[in-house]
């Protein structure tokens, strides 16, 4: 059963709510992308816990996770909150966005580009992910296939390499095998590792994918890796390979086998990939984008540290360091004394947010954003808000004075950033209106700092 769903929006039925619910814990309990997540010493024992979908009777309805879930009954795609709106907006288009902004995501690298996509015309979440997995594995192996050094542990007759002595005592020796020499050697061999890997994964695939273009690449990967040995591998046998930089190709390759090797729960059959997801949680994609969005553009002129959290909040009478602070992104100038705090916030404020006071600010982000300013000395703080519709609005600023002395103040600008389109997309024109709004911001608050 297809279900499009989209962040805490409406409630879809299933078929099989139970069954969906197990294979949603299963893949929890793996934890190979849960890194990015929080959850509450209450979820880490509770083995029913589960952050993807809420569940009332036989109705789902989605949470902050983005992506697919794709088991034997149904497939069900997920897309960001900032679409759901946009009721004419296609797939096509909404993946292209989703894909901008893994480009610059840096605690987790994506394997694939947008010049990828603009390539297909696949519009399940899915199946454009095997696609993409696929042709990376046909293009890199045809145009630079890998040959490597591979350890061979082997009894000879004719030693080779280096003996090893304590696998000699133990397997020739106690058995009166003198004559069968336990060796190490590392030949140049094409049946490596990272080849293993590849077939592997194919074959993972291939029982995956219902598309024949998909089934049809994954078979060409397959017949150019015929001499390489069949093996079942797993996610660790991935993390355990270096690889030179001038293989940075099968880097990536890699980087897509993690993808495919973290679904893989325990089967009797080592190539069954009985369900098959990819989930993110939408406030790290926003937040980890925007980090590197000003890293990439702004580190001329501005030291980019994401995720600081080398102060405290207080110490207790021990004078102890307690509560660390850690907010998104620390700016400090390279030119001034100018320090900024940036925080993002993923949440969609009202249409009529400006008639509010407040204008949509959730107190508690305030008095957070504040106490965080307080300790670090920093007299400015950016909230960034994703946008609601293409007509991007003036920030709002708040001034909050100190009882201590009026004279200092600290400034909060709470704005919207172009973080999407409503238009057909087009990756270089949102990029510009992206750098365009924050230059303008960063450069009003340097000046105001100079006056």
């Amino acid at each position: 059963m297809k279900q499009t769903l989209f962040e805490y929006d409406k409630w879809a039925e299933v078929e099989k709510p139970t069954e969906l619910r197990d294979a949603l814990k299963s893949i929890w309990r793996q934890r190979n992308f849960a890194q990015f997540a929080e959850e509450s010493e209450e979820n880490k024992t509770d083995e029913n816990y589960q952050p993807f979908l809420r569940f009332s009777n036989n109705e789902i309805r989605a949470n902050n996770y983005v992506g697919f879930i794709q088991t034997t009954n149904d497939l069900i795609e997920i897309y960001p909150k900032v679409f759901r709106r946009c009721i004419e907006k296609d797939k096509n288009d909404m993946l292209r966005h989703v894909f901008f902004w893994f480009n610059y995501c840096r605690k987790w690298r994506f394997p694939f580009s947008q010049a990828h996509l603009d390539r297909l015309t696949i519009y399940e979440f899915p199946e454009l992910i095997i696609n993409l997995i696929a042709s990376q594995f046909l293009e890199t192996i045809s145009n630079q296939p890998l040959t490597m050094y591979q350890l061979v542990e082997e009894a000879m007759q004719t030693p080779r390499g280096s003996i090893n002595f304590k696998r000699y005592i133990a397997n020739s020796l106690v058995t009166g095998n003198f004559q069968n020499i336990e060796c190490d050697y590392e030949p140049f061999l094409f049946d490596n590792k990272v080849n293993r890997i590849i077939k592997y994964c194919s074959r993972l695939l291939m029982a995956q994918t219902r598309f024949a273009e998909n089934f049809q690449i994954l078979q060409q990967v397959v017949f150019i890796l015929d001499e390489v040995e069949e093996i079942p591998c797993s996610i660790y046998d991935v993390e355990n390979i270096t690889l030179n930089t001038f293989f940075d190709e099968y880097n990536k390759v890699l980087d897509s086998c993690k993808l495919v090797l973290s679904q893989q729960l325990y089967s009797s059959n080592v190539y069954d990939l009985s369900q098959w997801s990819l989930l993110f949680p939408m406030e790290y994609i926003f937040e980890d984008f925007i980090a590197g969005f000003l890293s990439q553009h702004f580190s001329k002129d501005w030291y980019v540290k994401y995720q600081k959290s080398d102060e405290y909040l207080a110490t207790d009478n021990s004078g102890r360091k307690v509560f660390n602070i850690q907010h998104d992104i620390f700016l400090t100038s390279k030119h001034s004394e100018k320090k900024i705090i940036v925080d993002t916030k993923y949440k969609l404020r009202s249409s009529n947010y400006k008639e509010d006071p407040k204008r949509g600010i959730e107190q508690s982000d305030l008095y957070q954003i504040t106490s965080y300013a307080f300790r670090r000395g920093c007299t400015d703080v950016i909230l960034l808000y994703p946008n609601l519709t293409d007509n991007i609005p003036e920030p709002d600023t708040f001034k909050i004075v100190s009882g201590f002395n009026t004279e200092d103040k600290i400034t909060v600008t709470a704005m919207e950033i172009p973080f999407w389109t409503d238009d057909d997309f087009d990756e270089k024109t949102l990029e510009n209106k992206l750098y365009n709004t924050l230059t303008k911001q960063l450069n009003d608050l340097s000046t105001k700092n100079s006056n």
